[in-house]
C-alpha cells in the first residue's frame, strides 16, 4: 500500500481531524485509525494483518488516504489535473496603457509606472490579437476572455484603441471584461453600450465617500467617489452590466454596511445589471501591507454578520464573495456553521491561479507579454514579445507548465494541494525564481482557523448552558 502524503492532521482534545488535500475528504480519526494509516506501507491489500478490520481499510481506500499501488496513485493525481482544467477559459489581458490617474494606497503596481505617457497603437493591437490567435489555438479551448486592464484602461487618450480591442474580441466571440477605477465611465458610455451584450465592467469602490476618497484618490489628491458614482449611474441607465468590487482590509470593513445602504437608497440594487463582489486586499508584490490585511474567512464572516440581508442579497446574486476569499481555507469552511453552505466543491489546487496554468497572458504597450497582471510593465519578468513579431522567452514554458507537482520545494508538501505553491509573482518579486516559492504556510493558517472554530463552539456551548 502507498500512503497519500497529501493530508494534514490536527489534534483536538481526544480527536484527530484529518484533511485529505488531494480528494477534499475531511474526517475525524481515532488513534487506532491513525496507526492503521501510518502502518499501511508495511502491508498489502491482498495480505494484510488479521488484526486489521476490512471496513477500516476500505474506508481509507475510498476516502483516498491510501493507494493500492503506484497506478492508483497516478490515477488520482491525473484526476486532480483534469478537475483543474475542467470548464475553463483563456484569459487575455490587454493594457491600453500603464498610465493611471489614481494613486491608490494599496496598488500592487509601482506608481512610477503610472506616470507613463505611452499608449498602445492600432498596429500593436493587431499584433496582440495575432499572438492571441496562436495561443488560443495552442490551448485547445473554445472560450476566451479579453480583459481591459492597466494602469487605468479607460483614460481619454485610449478611447479609439479600447473600441478596436472590443471589436476584435467581438469578432472572436470572446467575452469582454474591464477593470477600471471608474473615473471616466461617462466618456466611455457610448462604446461600452455598443458591446454590452458581451461585456461587463468592474469598478472598484472601497466604501462610503469619506473612506473611498482616503484610499482611492487622484494623483493630485482629490477625491473620486462622486465622479465614479455618476459614471456607474450612467452605465446602469444604459443597462450595461456593472460589478462594484470592494477591496477589503481592516481599515474599511466596518464601513461596508454604510456603502450597501447608500446603494439601496440610490436604487442601484433595483437595476438588473448591478452587483457587488467583495475581495481581500492582497500583497503579492511586497508592499508591506501585512498589518492591515485580513484572511478571507474573517472578511466573509464579518460581512455575513454585519451587512443587513446579506444572505438574501447573495441568493439574488446582487452580492457575492470573490474566489480569493476561499483560498487556503475552503476545507476548514466545511466545518464552519456560518460558511459551510458557501464552500461548493472541494477540489485540489495544483496551482495558485490561472497565471501558472498557462491560461493567462497579458499584453502591454511596451510590446511585452506577461504571464501575470501583477507583473505588467516590469520587463524583466516578461515571458515573450508580441510586437513587431511574436516571440517566446525561455521562461514561457516554465510558467505554462507550473504547478505544485513541478515545484521542487512543494511537490512533497502535505499542504501543497490547498496552497497551489503560493503566488508566483510574489516568488519572483522576492527571490527572482519560480522554483523558490514564497510559502504561505497554509497548514498553520488552516490550523489557526480550525482552532478558532473550536473556541467559538466552546463559547457557544457556555452561553447555551
Amino acid at each position: 500500500m502507498i500512503v497519500n502524503k497529501y493530508h494534514l492532521r490536527y489534534e483536538f482534545d481526544e480527536k484527530n481531524l484529518v484533511i485529505n488535500t488531494l480528494t477534499g475528504a475531511v474526517d475525524f480519526f481515532t488513534a487506532e485509525m491513525l496507526d492503521l494509516l501510518d502502518s499501511a506501507e508495511s502491508w498489502e491489500l491482498s495480505n494484510y494483518p488479521p488484526e486489521l478490520k476490512e471496513d477500516d481499510i476500505e474506508f481509507l481506500l475510498r476516502r483516498g488516504y491510501i493507494f493500492e499501488n503506484n497506478e492508483d496513485k497516478e490515477r488520482r493525481l491525473n484526476q486532480a489535473s483534469q478537475i483543474m482544467n475542467y470548464d475553463q477559459f483563456m484569459h487575455y489581458i490587454i493594457c491600453p496603457t500603464y498610465a493611471c490617474n489614481f494613486r491608490c494606497t494599496y496598488c500592487f503596481e509601482d506608481h512610477l509606472l503610472h506616470e507613463s505617457t505611452r499608449f498602445i497603437t492600432e498596429e500593436q493591437i493587431e499584433h496582440a490579437f495575432s499572438a492571441i490567435d496562436i495561443l488560443h489555438k495552442e490551448s485547445g479551448m473554445d472560450k476566451g476572455l479579453i480583459n481591459l486592464f492597466g494602469g487605468e484602461p479607460l483614460l481619454p487618450p485610449a478611447k479609439n484603441m479600447v473600441e478596436k480591442i472590443c471589436e476584435e474580441a467581438e469578432k472572436r466571440n470572446f467575452i469582454i471584461g474591464c477593470n477600471t477605477n471608474g473615473y471616466h465611465l461617462k466618456a466611455y458610455a457610448d462604446i461600452l453600450e455598443r458591446f454590452r451584450d458581451c461585456l461587463s465592467v468592474m469598478v472598484s469602490v472601497d466604501g462610503p465617500e469619506e473612506i473611498h476618497d482616503s484610499r482611492r484618490f487622484l494623483s493630485g489628491g482629490q477625491g473620486t467617489f462622486q465622479r465614479i458614482h455618476q459614471g456607474v449611474n450612467e452605465l446602469l441607465n444604459r443597462n450595461i452590466p456593472v460589478m462594484i468590487r470592494i477591496n477589503i482590509d481592516q481599515t474599511n470593513i466596518k464601513t461596508v454596511p454604510e456603502l450597501i445602504k447608500y446603494y439601496h437608497q440610490c436604487g442601484f440594487f433595483g437595476h438588473p445589471s448591478f452587483s457587488i463582489t467583495f475581495a481581500p486586499v492582497t500583497d503579492h508584490t511586497c508592499l508591506g501591507l501585512s498589518s492591515t490585511l485580513m484572511k478571507g474567512y474573517e472578511i466573509a464572516k464579518s460581512l455575513i454578520r454585519h451587512v443587513p440581508n446579506f444572505t438574501e442579497l447573495e441568493k439574488q446574486k446582487k452580492i457575492g464573495l470573490s474566489p480569493e476569499m476561499f483560498r487556503f481555507f475552503r476545507t476548514g469552511m466545511l466545518l464552519d456553521p456560518e460558511l459551510q453552505d458557501r464552500v461548493g466543491i472541494i477540489s485540489p489546487q495544483l496551482v495558485y491561479c490561472e497565471a501558472t496554468e498557462g491560461k493567462t497572458y497579458a499584453f502591454g504597450p511596451d510590446n511585452n507579454m506577461y504571464a501575470c497582471p501583477d507583473l505588467v510593465g516590469k520587463s524583466e519578468y516578461r515571458i515573450g514579445q508580441f510586437s513587431p513579431v511574436f516571440t517566446k522567452e525561455p521562461v514561457f514554458d516554465q510558467w505554462r507548465n507550473f504547478n505544485v507537482l513541478q515545484i521542487p520545494k512543494c511537490k512533497d508538501c502535505s499542504a501543497a494541494m490547498i496552497c497551489g505553491g503560493g503566488c508566483a509573482a510574489q516568488a519572483l518579486s522576492t527571490y527572482g525564481d519560480l522554483d523558490l516559492p514564497c510559502c504561505p504556510d497554509a497548514k498553520n493558517m488552516l490550523g489557526q482557523y480550525l482552532h478558532e472554530l473550536q473556541e467559538e463552539a466552546a463559547q457557544y456551548e457556555e452561553v447555551k448552558s
